[in-house]
């Protein structure tokens, strides 16, 4: 669709891109100041659970994921997610002197 420079409706749509990045910007900046305060209260959150209780593993990926994005201004990939995620919860491996019967 073709919009001359003083079409009502292209006017609204380009208003309405400026103000949807004009949001993104402004909820990118509050994210970027509030998450080194709310890593922290992961951090010590994670670090009180009792080593060997059955969230161990939940906690201690959580922690790696969130200390991954911490680490990058973009997303963490599902590359990285995956290797986390094998490490915390790896593939139940066959039992080789398991027999069926």
């Amino acid at each position: 669709m073709w919009h001359t420079p003083d079409c009502p409706q292209y006017t609204i749509m380009r208003i309405n891109w400026k103000e949807g990045a004009r949001r993104v910007k402004e909820q990118d900046e509050w994210a970027k100041g509030v998450f080194p305060a709310a890593h922290e209260r992961l951090k010590r959150a994670a670090a009180a659970i009792s080593p060997g209780t059955a969230a161990q593993p939940f906690v201690d990926a959580l922690t790696e994921l969130v200390q991954a994005q911490a680490d990058t201004t973009g997303f963490v990939g599902l590359r990285r997610w995956a290797e986390i995620m094998e490490r915390h919860f790896p593939p139940e491996l066959p039992d080789p002197y398991h027999t069926t019967e």
